[in-house]
């Protein structure tokens, strides 16, 4: 009987300290997130807005984790290169308006391995404001999955990532097109003319 008292307080307590995380999961700064395992059953995915402009939705690159160091910073060296390609602002952290740490893990499959990648971003206040994750299937023979990342599968991770924050960005506020300037249609014009 005392084991299963203490086995539920055990679970109770396990309860309580997921609960107690899933509260405060919007309110991680980005000194603190890489305490937070990414899951990828949080992301949503955005459309491209149209006539967006990026340039105002301006972000910085703060971190990518996950890979070997090797594959690391290879890696964003082909993100960078593939952001500018569809238009995003990346600038130093301090002039960004939003900041990007990266999360990136190879898992093996029957036929290969597969390459995750969740990116958490955060506005200035560096408060999570949106989290994106997607995946590439990279066929090969079993063993080390980071083994398969090759310049192929890397370009496509990297390829992704850039279309899902150009995509995200473009959504944002600062982003939004300019508005234009609309004439009104002239039986308006003629009704607000027969109200003088």
């Amino acid at each position: 009987m005392a084991a299963e008292a203490t086995k539920r307080k055990s679970a109770l307590a396990l309860l309580f300290a997921l609960a107690a995380a899933a509260a405060l999961g919007g309110c991680v700064s980005v000194e603190t997130t890489a305490e937070v395992a990414p899951d990828a059953s949080t992301s949503t995915q955005f459309a491209m807005r149209a006539n967006a402009n990026l340039a105002q939705a301006s972000v910085a690159i703060v971190s990518v984790e996950g890979a070997p160091p090797a594959v690391a910073a290879d890696f964003v060296r082909r993100l960078d290169g593939a952001a500018r390609t569809r238009d995003l602002s990346l600038v130093d952290f301090a002039k960004a308006r939003y900041l990007v740490r990266g999360y990136l893990s190879a898992s093996p499959t029957a036929d290969g391995a597969e390459i995750d990648y969740v990116w958490d971003v955060f506005n200035a206040a560096k408060q999570r404001v949106q989290r994106l994750s997607d995946a590439v299937a990279v066929k090969g023979a079993p063993g080390d999955p980071w083994a398969l990342a090759g310049e192929a599968a890397m370009n496509s991770v990297a390829a992704k990532s850039a279309d899902d924050l150009a995509a995200f960005l473009s959504n944002t506020p600062e982003a939004a097109p300019a508005a234009a300037a609309i004439d009104p249609p002239a039986a308006s014009v003629q009704g607000y003319a027969s109200l003088k």
